[in-house]
């Protein structure tokens, strides 16, 4: 494992923790000693955590989850389970609020937050079920999102990035506002 991806499973973990301790819920062994290198143990903890989380993460949840749970959500290597963290923030932060800090990770984030929050994007249109939260559209930040998510994909030649943005896109001219038409067939 490279040491970017093994930083960036470190930050995960971290966050998962931070949730657990947060909702009050007892950690899980940890992998140590040669399984911490072993890609494949520390994901199946990972996912164990991420489950716990989803379970036990309903409507009502303190402000101090808030945080965790989007960077745990960014931070989720596979896209797969991203919707772990984001259903629970859906639930009890609501849509207009988890996708308004999304945002926040593709303006300023590194190209890892940039294809986290890529990926926890396509996840926040997910319908949450006995969630308290009004189900707002945020027809305004859909807009916000088109605008940032072309610049990044003109902008950056990192084809991962690149690749995660453009399938999130509406590249049609007629689903576009004049200023973004203009840039569209660059």
């Amino acid at each position: 494992m490279d040491e970017d991806r093994f930083e960036c499973y470190d930050r995960y973990e971290r966050a998962l923790i931070e949730v657990l301790d947060l909702l009050g819920l007892a950690h899980p062994p940890a992998p140590s000693g040669d399984e911490r290198t072993n890609q494949k143990v520390r994901r199946h903890c990972q996912c164990h955590v991420a489950l716990m989380i989803m379970r036990e993460a309903a409507p009502q949840q303190p402000e101090e989850l808030f945080e965790p749970l989007m960077r745990a959500a960014v931070y989720e290597p596979d896209p797969s389970h991203t919707q772990w963290h984001i259903r629970p923030a859906l639930a009890a932060f609501g849509r207009r609020r988890v996708q308004t800090r999304l945002l926040e990770y593709l303006r300023t984030g590194t190209k890892y937050e940039i294809i986290g929050a890529a990926d926890a994007w396509y996840c926040s249109y997910l319908r949450v079920a006995g969630s308290g939260v009004e189900d707002d559209p945020c027809t305004d930040l859909r807009h916000d999102f088109q605008e940032i998510g072309l610049h990044i994909y003109l902008t950056n030649d990192d084809p991962r990035v690149r690749s995660r943005l453009i399938s999130l896109l509406n590249l049609r001219a007629d689903k576009n506002t004049p200023e973004l038409r203009r840039v569209l067939p660059q």
